[in-house]
């Protein structure tokens, strides 16, 4: 991911987040679930019977201004997303890798005969056809791997590094490690509940008395963390550093990955089965053992924020920045605000149900623009004509928009109020502020904790724009 070149200090203030060293009092406790969610995404919508995919705003799920140009074929199962480069891969009904390029509008087949596929961490795609080959997608350019998969392909993952990552055979469980040029590795595992963190370099299973992390790269040794609720289900915070751990006696654990050491414990209202996470690790959703619902973790404020109705699939129930937990109710398709204490409905779409349903971190530009738009207007108050009383600091000016939204999702993902705000003027740049502040002193205090160059703007007339 590329940042502005203008603010170095911004690694070091997101490192320091990253490795648990938050700024005093810019904790995810004290900040709302509205001003804790990152940047607005958008959701995309396949049919499953084929057709021309659409997009729609979130939370609102307004159709968007984009419009697709080519029909994708029947929608077997949607892999992922490169949003970076403005790629969605399908798997179709024939066993085809299908493309759909979100820049240029159209629809490609690029692999035949496909088994299964991944997306990496770093949005490569990996596939696997029916001759055990395995392909990676390396800037829209096949690279095919010189050893073949050994077994039958139950999950597959991709690391950081380059290598797959299969959880094969149908009896008992094994992980197969392979890359372009390593030959695979093999382990038997004493469970099926696995699960690979964000980057692949570790895989967590949940046996009945612990969670056992192994390495992907062969550098260590199996390590064993002893539980005694009896572990159902595992997963990985974004960042790798935590683990969150479903047992049978009704609780959620909080783990540290490094230490093992035990750093909260949320009750459920019952027994777990499996767990989701969103990208950004706000929330954490948990699929019951029995009923169609899902439990909704706070994970800032490390407890149960609710319970909505959920039919559980490949693709929903999932999060959508900001703050929207997308559902099907009967043959529809509702975003949830999670922000909202009752987690009201922010939009609806009818007839959404029977499709997929894929959440992306990518958005037009005039979609965009609109937004950033809406964040400027929203600095004022629209009944007297005058702004509020609020400070803000400005962290970043940018006329690059990509690099502003990204650096507003790292700050927000840590746990800072971002905000992106978009230029009056075609001359002018896209800042990046924090805030709002009741009072100039405390948003000076956030820019002496933060580690980055910034400085106070008023909200009484609007950051200058």
């Amino acid at each position: 991911m590329t940042f502005h070149p203008s603010i170095p200090a911004t690694g070091l203030l997101l490192l320091a987040l990253g490795c648990g060293r938050e700024p005093e009092r810019l904790t995810l406790e004290r900040l709302s679930a509205s001003t804790r969610a990152p940047a607005p995404s958008s959701v995309l919508r396949l049919a499953s019977d084929g057709g021309v995919a659409r997009l729609y705003r979130v939370p609102s799920l307004e159709p968007s201004s984009w419009k697709a140009e080519d029909k994708l074929p029947a929608v077997e199962r949607v892999i992922g997303a490169d949003a970076e480069h403005g790629l969605v891969f399908t798997l179709d009904a024939k066993r085809n890798l299908v493309t759909l390029d979100l820049e240029t509008r159209r629809v490609r087949t690029y692999l035949e005969h496909v088994r299964a596929a991944t997306m990496g961490p770093d949005g490569a795609l990996y596939a696997i056809d029916t001759g055990s080959t395995v392909t990676q997608m390396v800037r829209r350019a096949p690279v095919r791997f010189r050893s073949k998969l050994q077994g039958s392909p139950q999950q597959v993952y991709a690391t950081m590094t380059g290598a797959l990552v299969a959880r094969v055979g149908e009896q008992a469980p094994v992980l197969e490690v392979l890359g372009s040029d390593r030959a695979p590795v093999s382990t038997t595992l004493p469970s099926d509940r696995m699960t690979p963190s964000f980057y692949g370099d570790l895989v967590a299973v949940a046996t009945d008395t612990a969670v056992i992390l192994y390495s992907t790269q062969g550098k260590n040794a199996p390590k064993s963390i002893r539980l005694s609720g009896r572990p159902k289900a595992v997963l990985f915070s974004p960042s790798g550093h935590r683990l969150y751990v479903a047992q049978d006696d009704d609780a959620l654990i909080v783990l540290d990955r490094f230490s093992g050491e035990r750093l909260a414990a949320i009750e459920l209202p019952g027994r777990a089965k499996s767990l989701r996470g969103d990208r950004f690790g706000q929330w954490l959703l948990v699929q019951p053992a029995t009923g169609d619902s899902a439990w909704v973790i706070d994970v800032g404020r490390g407890r149960l924020s609710g319970a909505v109705a959920a039919r559980w699939s490949g693709d929903l129930p999932a999060v959508a920045s900001p703050n929207a937990l997308l559902v099907r109710r009967g043959t529809d398709v509702a975003a949830l605000d999670l922000a909202s204490e009752t987690f009201r409905e922010a939009g609806r779409v009818d007839g959404g149900a029977a499709d997929e349903w894929l959440p992306i971190a990518w958005r037009p530009a005039r979609d965009a623009e609109s937004d950033a738009t809406a964040d400027t207007t929203a600095l004022v108050d629209p009944d007297s004509g005058k702004g509020g009383a609020s400070v803000y600091l400005q962290v970043s000016s940018s006329q690059n928009p990509t690099w502003a939204r990204e650096l507003a999702d790292k700050l927000r993902a840590a746990g800072l109020p971002a905000t992106v705000l978009g230029p009056a003027r075609s001359d002018e740049a896209h800042r990046v502020v924090l805030g709002p502040y009741a009072t100039r002193e405390q948003a000076e205090e956030t820019g002496r904790k933060i580690g980055m160059p910034s400085f106070v703007v008023s909200g009484t007339n609007g950051p200058n724009r």
